[in-house]
């Protein structure tokens, strides 16, 4: 940068320096008197004092903005968002100056999202990890007792079947494992089209159905008018499902479940509620994590990924879920899916 501001001075000077030998050749050509000469001498010398004040000072100048750039772009590397410029005046540093500001802004908020993924995605092996160890284990375990020849034909009976269930429950972990780990890396993609939500409850409900069935469960639902609004039925089908599965799960034989679907003004809501045992206060806040399981519910299948998966999926879609509970009465668990830019017919 120096070099080339010298370099600068010294084009200019020649150029200057040609100027006045042009100008006082004139005078010579012309054969000024000695006034006249003395007059451009000092003429001469003023411009040149001058320009070369204002060399001095630019040169001043462009040190002090370098500097100032140089302690923005170390506050940057410090972690500091420091304003060197003069934010009220309007001119090309200050807006240089927001502009990189915002830059770092959004690169620090890239970098800060990359280590949260990164996190998560330790957080999900270690979970998966932890869920698979068992079902294998068992599996292991009741294989190498199969094994033994001499072993009662009643025995083997039971064993084959303690198998049978310990493979279809880490077939369902598996399936629901891909699908948390295809949402969180947004390999699934999440398609919406208007369609009437009451359909995919009613979808959802007739493959719940058949469960409900086994316990002696009714399921009852009341819609108001149908509701059009931008939703992945196949999706929001499953998170429904798995609401009703843990409903069906946690409500003793001859309990009921009632569905019911409402409008408001910016969201549609599915309250999905059970006469059940209900979740205590202490854990309310915490059903909807991975793999979280209630201290009561040891005797109940399941490994605590529906209700986390069900929230997933409505949250990719721009809705969420709560729940409200009292023990021995029943839970009640709304999902809410937005309509604002939907129309109702």
């Amino acid at each position: 940068m120096r070099s080339s501001f010298v370099r600068i001075i010294i084009v200019c000077s020649a150029l200057y320096a040609l100027a006045c030998g042009a100008f006082f050749a004139v005078l010579a050509c012309f054969g000024a008197d000695k006034e006249i000469w003395w007059g451009a001498a000092a003429f001469v010398l003023a411009t040149a004092a001058i320009f070369a004040g204002y060399l001095l000072s630019l040169r001043s100048r462009m040190i002090e903005i370098l500097d100032k750039l140089s302690l923005t772009v170390q506050s940057l590397i410090d972690g500091q968002d420091k304003q060197q410029f003069p934010v009220s005046e309007d001119n090309l540093l200050s807006k240089l100056q927001d502009q990189v500001l915002k830059l770092s802004g959004i690169l620090r908020m890239q970098k800060l999202r990359y280590k949260e993924e990164g996190e998560e995605m330790k957080s999900l092996i270690t979970d998966i990890t932890h869920q698979l160890r068992t079902p294998l284990a068992n599996l292991n375990m009741y294989n190498g007792l199969l094994a033994d020849e001499s072993l009662p034909p009643g025995k083997r009976t039971e064993f084959a079947r303690v198998m049978r269930d310990q493979t279809e429950k880490l077939t369902w972990l598996m399936d629901s494992l891909v699908k948390i780990s295809r949402l969180e890396s947004g390999i699934i993609e999440i398609r919406a089209e208007r369609r009437n939500i009451a359909d995919t409850v009613l979808a959802a409900i007739k493959m719940a159905y058949p469960s409900a069935e086994e316990k002696e469960l009714e399921i009852v639902f009341e819609g108001s008018r149908p509701v059009q609004l931008l939703h992945d039925a196949k999706w929001t089908g499953e998170a429904i499902g798995n609401v009703l599965d843990n409903a069906i799960k946690y409500t003793p034989a001859g309990g009921s479940i009632k569905v019911t679907l409402e409008r408001y003004e910016m969201f549609a809501r599915i309250d999905i509620a059970d006469n059940g045992r209900g979740i205590p206060e202490a854990e309310l806040a915490k059903v909807f994590q991975r793999f979280f399981r209630g201290a009561s519910s040891s005797d109940t299948p399941g490994v605590g990924v529906g209700l986390y998966l069900a929230r997933k999926i409505l949250t990719e879609q721009g809705g969420y879920m709560k729940v409200s509970s009292e023990p021995g009465r029943g839970s009640v668990f709304s999902l809410f899916l937005p309509v604002d830019t939907a129309e109702n017919l």
